[in-house]
């Protein structure tokens, strides 16, 4: 490299750049390369560029084309690989000298192919980014080290594609942003870990071959000591698995609860792991202070052995069971479909079991067989079909055909819709509880049967899922007359009666008092609950109501905030 050439350099930008989902995100990957690079001499050119993926990438592309970056380093991952892809070459025509990285567990897993493909990449870093991409740097701008020396880069050379081996930093050379005030805290979303790798093997996960590190509780603390001075932020653990050891585990979750009431923390929790005084902690924690989330991804104990996943499902279910029980924090769980082995009626029984547990956030997803994962290399074995274009959905194997695995994409749409939307839960809990024995999956073939499957597939608003249920129960009302108790008491909570009102509803709300309500007298439809009907309320809301009458203001007439409950 001349000098010229290095002195030009010298005065070049290094450009690090995100494409988040949603306005939320932020990238804890580029500020940890960032504070990785602090001592280093180009850390003052470093600058980040974050994005939306859904977005015109011409405010972005004029952004980079103004700095006249060196060297622009994209993190990618499932969901903005592919646009990922489109401005970077947008880029190099642009600024043909500029040298493109991918990393991030999207391009790192399938190195070889996007540099094969992709004939405006120049390098893919597999692994961790904070060394690497500052060693390259230091290589590509100074001549220091040796491109063979950089952990996990991929790169072509005389006519082939070389991989040099991934090297894990030592837990004390993982940067620490947060403590060293170099991550973005104005988003409400702030990521961040407490350790690196998983101690569990699941084979359809990216984790699956990279071992445990647990940063040391003093780092942590530093973090926490950033972190607590935040207000309204939740706080998103990216520990693959928040149980490291019981002592650690439940030392952090009372620091966690002991931090001030504007800090929510978001854990990933294996339910089987759960021990008795983590339950005393959340019991006694505010009302809030945690969200978990679970990957149950299957109650089959034979399927779980196939993709290497050890749960003991009765601990799991019965731990479920005590958080939901609480009512204190909520509990979203994980199932998967398309797990090797599992036949469409195992996948109900999974769905069915793991609904009745009244969870407040149900996800259905498709598996997704992710390159560089173990069941990655062996899905031709087990004769998968799938689509070879991220997110690499399963499309069919033996057990489970894709006519199979489509109608499992309606259900995970109808629970968006009817219960994690919040608008329909007492109605489909006890349609499902009361018309199909429990079973939610029999339930929702009947309303696809009945209705047809644009109540999945359309664009429908709240007002029309309402008038398509009211369809459906109608006919079903004089031998379950609590169908139409539970059916009212949603739309209540979801609306007062106006010119979109189903005609059965509005019919049965008319009968309204004055109350005063939010400091105004507000006329308010009174409904009256049995004792049945108030136990299936009260199974899943964490409410306490007894048979009786009640008035109901609605969320959306008090901007967000809960629903105001008034015995009368």
């Amino acid at each position: 490299m001349s000098s010229k050439h290095s002195l030009e350099d010298s005065t070049r930008i290094l450009a690090l750049v995100a494409l988040h989902a949603g306005y939320s995100h932020s990238s804890l990957a580029l500020q940890s390369i960032a504070a990785y690079a602090k001592d280093q001499p180009f850390r003052d050119r470093m600058k980040l560029f974050e994005a939306l993926v859904n977005s015109h990438p011409q405010p972005l592309v004029e952004s980079l084309l103004a700095a006249r970056p060196r060297v622009i380093g994209f993190s990618t991952y499932l969901w903005n690989i592919a646009a990922s892809i489109h401005i970077s070459q947008l880029l190099k025509q642009l600024l043909p000298d500029c040298i493109i990285v991918f990393g991030g567990p999207e391009a790192g897993a399938r190195g070889e192919a996007l540099l094969a493909e992709v004939s405006t990449l120049d390098f893919v870093i597999q692994g961790e980014g904070e060394a690497a991409f500052s060693d390259l740097v230091s290589f590509l701008l100074y001549d220091h080290g040796r491109l063979g020396d950089v952990s996990g880069l991929i790169y072509r050379h005389g006519g082939s594609i070389k991989y040099n081996p991934v090297r894990l930093l030592p837990v004390e050379r993982i940067p620490a942003p947060i403590a060293l005030g170099m991550m973005d805290i104005g988003k409400p979303l702030i990521y961040w870990e407490t350790s690196r790798g998983c101690p569990y093997r699941c084979s359809f996960c990216g984790s699956a071959t990279e071992r445990l590190r647990s940063f040391p509780l003093e780092r942590v603390e530093a973090d926490l000591q950033v972190l607590q001075r935040l207000e309204n932020k939740t706080v998103k653990l990216l520990d693959r698995s928040f149980h490291l050891g019981r002592e650690r585990t439940v030392k952090l979750l009372k620091r966690f609860a002991a931090t001030p009431s504007g800090l929510r923390f978001h854990l990933e929790l294996n339910p089987d792991r759960i021990s008795e005084e983590a339950i005393t902690v959340f019991k006694h924690a505010q009302p809030g202070k945690f969200q978990f989330e679970i990957g149950l991804q299957s109650l089959n104990e034979a399927v779980l052995n196939v993709i290497d996943r050890r749960m003991d499902i009765p601990k799991a279910l019965e731990n479920i069971s005590r958080l939901l029980e609480m009512r204190r924090h909520p509990v979203h769980l994980d199932l998967i479909v398309g797990l090797p082995g599992e036949t469409a009626v195992q996948c109900a029984a999974s769905l069915n079991q793991t609904f009745r547990l009244y969870p407040d956030h149900l996800q259905l997803g498709t598996l997704k067989l992710l390159p560089g994962t173990p069941l990655h290399e062996q899905a031709h074995r087990l004769g998968y079909r799938w689509d070879p274009e991220p997110p690499y959905e399963v499309l069919a194997h033996p057990s489970l055909t894709f006519t199979e695995i489509a109608r499992f994409k309606r259900y995970a749409e109808l629970l968006e819709r009817l219960w994690n939307s919040g608008y329909l839960r007492s109605t489909l809990a006890g349609l499902v509880d009361a018309c199909f024995a429990g079973r939610v999956s029999g339930c929702f073939d009947g309303l696809l049967d009945v209705l047809g499957e644009g109540l999945a597939r359309d664009n429908l608003q709240p007002d029309s899922l309402f008038e398509q249920l009211t369809r459906f129960i109608l006919p079903l009302l004089e031998a379950h007359p609590l169908l139409g108790e539970w059916l009212l008491w949603d739309y209540s909570r979801f609306s007062l009666v106006n010119g979109k009102t189903p005609a059965w509803i509005a019919e049965r709300l008319r009968q309204t008092q004055r109350f005063v309500v939010n400091g105004s007298r507000r006329r308010v439809p009174i409904l009256l609950l049995t004792e049945e009907g108030a136990r299936m309320i009260n199974r899943f809301n964490g409410e306490a109501l007894q048979a009786g009458s009640y008035a109901v203001w609605p969320k959306q007439h008090k901007k967000g905030r809960p629903v105001e409950i008034i015995p009368v």
